[in-house]
């Protein structure tokens, strides 16, 4: 579950992004944020992994507050899949998948096995492994982050 309590997010130039924003989110779920540019969706979700700290209330996942938890370590034991970008461009697909598989110590050679097998997961050819972002569409962008 994530759960936003009474979040806000402000900054200096008292230009405030989200107030006083409570939602619960059951795991398991699909949900869709919908609203105008610069209503404050992408600031929201970016509180989910610290990269938006908010100015007042909590962020929970399953009852832990994620202000409580490393950033780095949170992040790495959450999966988020960008609109657009996020993929390393000088990077294979294959490195791609396993790059966080990498960062949390895993050797080379079992980190791209695994990451092949994430690949055909989420139904990208295994013949795409070689290729670099740029090569693919949107749509196998998309699932090389989900992967």
């Amino acid at each position: 579950m994530i759960e936003f309590e009474h979040v806000t997010k402000s900054y200096p130039d008292q230009t405030v992004a989200v107030a006083d924003f409570s939602l619960a989110i059951d795991s398991h779920r699909t949900i869709a944020l919908v609203g105008s540019s610069g209503s404050g969706k992408t600031t929201l979700l970016r509180m989910v992994n610290r990269m938006v700290e908010p100015t007042a209330g909590r962020v929970l996942i399953d009852g832990t507050d994620v202000g409580n938890v490393d950033p780095v370590k949170l992040r790495r034991s959450i999966g988020y899949v960008l609109q657009q970008g996020g993929l390393m461009p000088h990077h294979t697909v294959v490195d791609n998948v396993a790059a966080v598989l990498r960062l949390n110590g895993m050797a080379k050679s079992p980190a791209r096995e695994r990451a092949l097998e994430m690949m055909d997961r989420v139904g990208l050819d295994r013949a795409m492994a070689k290729r670099y972002p740029g090569q693919l569409s949107g749509g196998q962008q998309q699932r090389v982050g989900v992967a």
